[in-house]
């Protein structure tokens, strides 16, 4: 299987929270890019996967390919599933004749296109763009995003709802005998600083580098940097920079971290810092708060909004104070249990179930809106 993240967090969740709380009045049919189906899936298979990444490998711009050929199959089925309502949650709607709901996690392509391949700039910019205004409803992911959406692409406010995301139910700090046996196997020293996501420009993973390495200079025995996620697009530059800083030896890199260790990644962290300059949620800020991990995070787009005052809060481009953040952190053990009890009760105010009511209302709306 295809490991999962971001959109298809929110995809395999969401769904599975809609069927949980509506499957006896409702019924739920997924489209797979090349099929449907009524099983929910827990992420997308090898197969397709793999079909993807050959076609990265051998085409300039797979978009070419790939789009065409699954709204050729969109348009073959979605007229035999006779659905009430269309829902996609990945940006981009096919086309489709009746009430049309679309999600949009954020605008980053349109702040910060250089951080994203130039390919996944132009299909965006072509297909998103046309393609938003005919949604019936937009569903943003945060009260930021919602006002991307009406800033930069002119959307009317009362077209667009906040559902926010959530950890995975059930997401709590793991016991403490767990926890020290993750450490054990995974050969993971008493204190290290984590970082968890895609490893991308976006994520400003350089700018972490080097406040890191001014952190050593502050105090030669600070635990190591842990940056664990897939490295996806356009991570060299930040090889590069853990290079150029000296600081192979001190971070470690354990790659893609499945769903089931989660929750035992950010409870054995000493500190977890999230430095995005952009997110439209920021979800490891809250996995990390309902692990009981204290937090630093960027002040800035939607991470202010997640995190409030249960997180310390820095500017993204800020070396120094970043590297001053995690030494006044990591000596103070006291501010630490203090921000991960306001942070845990922070991430309780989320859950996946408010979310799929909340996105159930905006079908109904949408639905009621086929007639007018």
């Amino acid at each position: 299987m295809a490991p999962k993240s971001g959109v298809g967090y929110y995809a395999y969740h969401l769904v599975r929270a809609l069927a949980r709380r509506y499957a006896g009045a409702h019924e739920y049919i997924y489209f797979y890019g090349r099929r449907f189906s009524r099983d929910i899936a827990p992420r997308a298979p090898a197969l397709d996967a793999a079909a993807r990444s050959l076609l990265k490998s051998v085409l300039r711009d797979p978009y070419v390919v790939t789009q065409p050929v699954k709204e050729l199959f969109f348009r073959w089925g979605a007229p035999r599933v006779h659905a009430d309502v269309y829902h996609d949650l990945n940006y981009v709607l096919m086309p489709y004749r009746g009430p049309q709901v679309v999600t949009v996690f954020d605008l980053s392509i349109k702040r910060y296109p250089e951080t994203h391949p130039a390919t996944r700039v132009r299909f965006f910019n072509r297909y998103f763009d046309a393609r938003l205004p005919r949604a019936t409803h937009i569903i943003a992911i945060s009260e930021f995003t919602k006002h991307e959406l009406m800033n930069v692409m002119g959307v009317e406010a009362e077209r667009i709802t906040v559902t926010p995301l959530a950890p995975p139910d059930g997401f709590v700090r793991p016991p403490a005998e767990a926890i020290e046996a993750f450490r054990a196997r995974r050969g993971l020293p008493r204190e290290f600083i984590l970082y968890l996501g895609n490893l991308e420009p976006r994520k400003n993973l350089c700018m972490l580098v080097r406040a890191y390495r001014r952190l050593r200079e502050l105090d030669t025995h600070a635990p190591p940097l842990v940056l664990a996620g897939e490295a996806t697009w356009l991570a060299g530059t930040l090889l590069e920079e853990i290079e150029r800083q000296g600081m192979g030896a001190h971070i470690m890199r354990p790659g893609y971290v499945a769903e089931e260790e989660l929750a035992l990644w950010y409870a054995a962290a000493t500190v977890f810092v999230y430095p995005s300059r952009y997110e439209g949620f920021g979800l490891p800020v809250i996995e990390a708060m309902a692990a009981g991990t204290p937090v630093i995070a960027a002040d800035a787009a939607s991470l202010p909004e997640v995190a409030s005052d249960c997180a310390r809060l820095v500017a993204p481009d800020d070396e120094e104070r970043w590297a001053v953040a995690m030494a006044e952190l990591l000596g103070a053990p006291a501010l630490r249990a203090e921000l991960a009890h306001r942070g845990a009760r922070r991430a309780a105010q989320y859950s996946w179930q408010r979310c799929a009511e909340q996105t159930h209302a905006v079908y109904e709306r949408a639905a009621a809106q086929r007639g007018t």
